[in-house]
């Protein structure tokens, strides 16, 4: 447990994906930027306590663990890794994409349908509340049992906590930036600096603006040293 969040105790992303099938539910990705977050933001620190299933998407929450001297071996899985090994091992399964700009969501699209995932439904991200309704009932009825979300924290929190009500027997995915990854519209760091969890300072080289975000990676380094993780 990190703060208070619970994070399941997966060896590796196989381990993870195993467990997760069949199963229904809030799959949340836990890295350092959202455990600071969910201190500042009481509201999304119980979306993420009430999500059925949190991973370690971070080496920093696996160094956490590993503090706590944990007798469960746990390991860092990457987010848009999971979230396309979890497309593949359901594939024939009912998929809805939520999140991203129009253009992304498309190229999203047109590249998971032809690696042969069954799409049944997509919705970018840029929808008033009063739409959000229409927008859930449509993913009810597509019948879909695997929903990826793409809107960021908290949004895409708060969208799966209401998708979730209303369509529960289905597995919901908040993935972030993934599908900008996947189109390669962003680019990924390298693999040796995923392998040793630079991939943070990597994005912020690419992407100066991101500075003020990741300040909160220090608040979280000052937690982890005086052990109030």
């Amino acid at each position: 447990m990190i703060r208070g969040i619970e994070v399941l105790a997966a060896e590796n992303q196989d381990a993870l994906i195993a467990y997760l099938q069949h199963r229904a539910g809030a799959l949340v990705a836990i890295n350092a930027e959202k455990v600071i977050l969910c201190d500042e933001d009481p509201v999304l620190k119980r979306l993420i306590t009430q999500a059925e299933f949190k991973y370690a998407d971070g080496i920093s929450i696996v160094k956490a663990m590993q503090q706590k001297k944990t007798q469960h071996r746990l390991a860092r899985i990457a987010g848009v890794d999971l979230w396309l090994a979890m497309l593949h091992a359901r594939k024939g399964e009912p998929v809805f994409l939520v999140g991203a700009e129009r253009d992304t969501l498309a190229k999203t699209y047109e590249k998971l349908t032809a690696c042969g995932i069954n799409i049944v439904g997509i919705q970018d991200g840029y929808f008033s509340a009063e739409e959000e309704a229409v927008i859930i009932e449509r993913i009810k009825q597509s019948g879909a049992s695997f929903v990826s979300v793409a809107m960021g924290s908290p949004k895409q929190e708060i969208f799966i906590q209401r998708a979730k009500q209303q369509h529960p027997n289905c597995l919901y995915m908040g993935v972030g930036g993934s599908y900008d990854v996947f189109i390669g519209k962003v680019k990924r760091a390298p693999q040796s600096w995923q392998e040793f969890g630079f991939e943070w300072l990597y994005r912020l080289l690419k992407q100066p603006t991101r500075w003020r975000r990741q300040l909160r990676l220090i608040k979280y380094a000052y937690y982890y040293v005086t052990k109030q993780l």
